[in-house]
């Protein structure tokens, strides 16, 4: 909470920063001292730090004592321990700043986690870091009555994504996310569910959710099921729902059609919700798949470059959001950070 407020403080008294420093040069140059302006070196892309200047310890100045408060005040609310800016809050404006996190399989085994499999004890610890630091869940449908219809989003809102729809999110995450009143996204692959569906296997290591499952993750309102293609998890000659070199258009147009369809038309034969949104499998995406969804009536997809979304009124917004994966190793509070959560 603290990092949220630093935002917006370090904003409103930036131009009050500026003039107490003006005044702590100049009384620096009367007192025959030089005044060395904060360091800071370069940037990185996703985080920003400050360090304060050097005073001397002679200042004694009006000037100086208000541009230390400021900077104190600033630097206590605004960055805590991490050193980090926060994402901002809901705007006046219209923007919403909407951070997404991307989970995939949950495994207490440690010899098998990793870049896509996480420890169930370090999934509850990210939820109860977003869940005390005033983050609330928001799936799909609030992202799009929000574009819609204007309806309010959370001040503090975030997605909490799972991709592939492995049998240890029912079995390990959805307990979790109840007890904590949170909510998720889980994008399936159909074939998988499907074979799941008939051959009835729960294991953690390699099953995935069945129909049922899907219906009691949709019905208790804890998960939203969304499209993550019927059957496009190959590295081959064709890249996730990409077209493959030398293939004629039409004919990709109409493999990938009717391999999206097909995951709908599977899920509303079950009396499941239609997916409105298209999870990239791999996160592969042109300008042809993209277009194709479009013309699905699909109103949002899910990417997996990092970054922090901007979410207005605009439909276009919901296009392509992007996403952090979770990785085994950096702790909770190490993700947070690099994310600005």
């Amino acid at each position: 909470m603290c990092g949220n407020m630093g935002f917006y403080c370090f904003r409103r008294l930036k131009a009050r920063l500026r003039q107490a420093e003006s005044a702590v040069r100049g009384a620096a140059a009367r007192a025959g001292s030089g005044f060395r302006k904060p360091g800071g070196g370069k940037r990185a892309a996703r985080a920003r730090t400050e360090r304060k200047p050097a005073c001397s310890s002679g200042f004694r100045t009006t000037a100086l004592q208000a541009a230390l408060t400021v900077m104190v005040f600033c630097g206590v609310l605004g960055y805590g321990l991490s050193g980090r800016e926060a994402v901002p809050a809901a705007g006046t404006n219209g923007e919403v700043q909407l951070p997404v996190l991307m989970y995939h399989s949950l495994l207490k085994d440690q010899a098998q986690q990793g870049q896509y499999v996480l420890s169930p004890d370090v999934f509850r610890q990210d939820m109860e870091y977003l869940k005390e630091n005033g983050y609330e869940t928001v799936v799909v449908a609030d992202l799009l009555a929000y574009v819609r219809d204007g309806t309010p989003l959370p001040e503090h809102p975030v997605m909490v994504t799972f991709d592939d729809g492995c049998y240890n999110n029912y079995l390990y995450a959805y307990p979790v996310l109840q007890e904590l009143g949170m909510r998720a996204v889980v994008s399936v692959i159909g074939a998988q569910t499907k074979l799941f569906t008939e051959n009835g296997q729960e294991n953690a290591y390699w099953s995935y959710l069945t129909l049922d499952h899907l219906k009691e993750l949709s019905g208790s309102g804890v998960f939203e099921v969304q499209n993550h293609s019927w059957d496009l998890h190959t590295l081959g000659e064709r890249r996730g729902c990409l077209r493959k070199r030398g293939e004629e258009e039409t004919s990709y147009r109409e493999f990938f059609t009717s391999d999206t369809r097909r995951v709908q038309d599977y899920l509303a034969d079950a009396g499941l919700p239609a997916p409105t949104c298209y999870t990239y499998p791999f996160g592969a995406c042109s300008w042809e798949p993209a277009e194709v969804v479009r013309e699905l009536g699909f109103q949002c997809t899910l990417g997996c470059e990092e970054g922090v979304n901007t979410v207005t009124r605009d439909p276009e917004c919901l296009f392509n959001l992007k996403r952090w994966n979770r990785p085994s190793g950096p702790s909770t509070q190490a993700i947070m950070n690099q994310i600005g959560i």
